[in-house]
């Protein structure tokens, strides 16, 4: 068999990286000594040029345009875009909309300045927490009593300190949820089945605002406790569940709620990945994003999304009896279910581009799924219709392998315009997009499309007008662009779904 290279780019090699290389097939991979690559592991982002470089079957561990869920301030326009949009469709109150408010109220500097001292004025007894937008390993987090204090420039965020977190042992703890993005279009996401919890090293309290011991659960700040004998515990999954159920809570319903938190996360990030991805140049097969998200669960065992980390750490941080040997075996599985997953050792696995036919589509993700060891599929599932409203709009490869693992057709949501104003010239229809100030002059074909959504026509109704015209082409491919020319107008603001459209339970 022909022998690949892969390429790792960490400045700590063997530490971030020593499970990925276990991972590697010996007899199918090599180290890269020539820097010509295969797959690349790369910790950080890369440089801009290599996602060119992702094409033939090659593969990086990055997709791009990822900033949109790990940079905190990018995360919080995102999901505030998320929310805003359910609300304005569905009204604020909605189910739809409550749903989708699984964040701390965050506030991004400078723009939002005046907005936060407005909000702690309204709430004199908020806590607040500063950070670094695009900080890690806890670096610059403090808690505030007045956000007057908080700086007011470039690269910071502050949000609502939640300060009536559920305990374990008297101790603040979030949960580490690794999560992978296998595909950008169709979407598909898994959510690894086991994490962990992460303890601070001091009980908590609210009478000491200063130590970070107390209020941070990073492990790097912990390590650094030398009061504590082990001051870095984790706390598997498994384990956990079971303290819930000693303590009375349901656990199912819980992790039913983060399933679902993030899967709306990815949902509200996957126009900006797609974007950032063609525009690349790379095959967007070959690109997937692991990432470790870490969510708060309060006192009445509701889940907050704090962030989504890129590159989630997968070193050994915890001693013999602060949970390593569990974090040890749990990364190393982890990542070999990854690398099983992505197909790195099985390259002759068929591979499904968005264009594909459902069948094909639905062939590739079962078996996708079917070497993913214990990381479990989030979207789509058979009942992906659920989460339809969470998009601008689902483009055709969402409905196509939707449809087929559902074993039913998928009806594409309605649409009305949004946010738009027409004006009709001697050059033909142009749009002015109120949300953006952006003017679009749409081609015939595509102005046709917009005239017979402005009619109220359901997107079956207009792909069959569309087909049925002379030199159409097949049905597929006017499906095809009709969806997607839907998908981009509704992704700008143009277009919007029916209020009462299906949405998450």
């Amino acid at each position: 068999m022909a022998q690949r290279r892969y390429a790792l780019t960490h400045d700590r090699p063997g530490h971030e990286d020593r499970f990925f290389v276990e991972a590697l097939d010996p007899a199918r991979w090599a180290p890269a000594g020539d820097g010509d690559w295969h797959t690349r592991w790369q910790v950080g982002m890369p440089p801009a040029g290599s996602f060119a470089r992702v094409t033939g079957g090659r593969s990086i561990n990055h997709i791009p345009g990822n900033h949109c869920l790990t940079v905190k301030s990018r995360l919080a326009e995102t999901l505030a875009g998320l929310s805003g949009r359910l609300a304005a469709i569905h009204g604020e109150d909605s189910a739809m909309a409550r749903r989708s408010r699984f964040t701390p109220q965050t506030f991004c500097m400078p723009d939002d300045h005046g907005r936060l001292l407005a909000e702690a004025a309204a709430h004199p007894d908020r806590l607040w927490l500063q950070k670094p937008a695009n900080g890690a390993r806890g670096e610059g987090i403090r808690i505030l009593t007045d956000p007057a204090g908080a700086p007011a420039g470039e690269g910071w965020v502050v949000q609502h300190y939640l300060d009536d977190p559920h305990l374990i042992d008297g101790r603040k703890y979030v949960l580490r949820l690794y999560v992978l993005i296998r595909s950008v279009e169709p979407l598909r996401v898994y959510l690894y089945r086991e994490g962990f919890a992460k303890l601070a090293s001091h009980p908590y309290t609210l009478d000491d605002l200063t130590d970070p011991y107390i209020h941070q659960t990073n492990p790097d700040i912990n390590a650094t406790n030398a009061a504590m004998a082990e001051p870095v515990v984790f706390i598997e999954l498994a384990r956990y569940r079971d303290r819930l159920r000693a303590e009375g809570h349901d656990p199912e319903a819980l992790f039913g709620r983060l399933r679902e938190l993030i899967t709306l996360t990815v949902i509200a990030g996957r126009e900006t990945l797609r974007s950032a991805t063609l525009a690349s140049g790379a095959d967007p097969e070959g690109c997937y994003e692991f990432l470790g998200l870490d969510c708060l669960v309060d006192a009445g065992m509701n889940p907050w999304l704090l962030e989504c980390n890129l590159n989630p750490s997968l070193g050994v941080y915890s001693g013999e009896t602060g949970g390593g040997d569990a974090e040890g075996r749990i990364k190393r599985a982890m990542v070999h279910d990854l690398v099983s997953l992505v197909g790195l050792n099985d390259p002759d696995r068929p591979r499904a581009y968005a264009r594909a036919d459902a069948d094909t589509l639905a062939a590739a993700a079962e078996a996708e799924q079917a070497a993913a060891g214990h990381f479990e599929r989030l979207f789509p599932t058979t009942d992906a219709a659920r989460y339809w409203p969470a998009f601008p709009a689902p483009r055709p490869a969402d409905l196509r392998l939707a449809g087929t693992l559902a074993d039913k057709p998928i009806r594409p949501p309605p649409l009305v315009p949004w946010q738009v104003e027409e004006v009709f010239g001697d050059d033909g229809l142009r749009l002015f997009a109120s949300a953006t100030g952006q003017w679009l002059a749409p081609n015939p074909t595509a102005a046709l499309i917009w005239l017979h959504v402005a009619d109220g026509l359901d997107p079956r109704r207009i792909i069959t007008e569309l087909a049925g015209l002379p030199g159409a082409g097949p049905r597929e491919a006017v499906e095809w662009d009709v969806l997607n020319t839907l998908a981009d107008w509704a992704r700008d603001g143009l277009l919007r779904q029916v209020s009462g459209s299906r949405g998450p339970r």
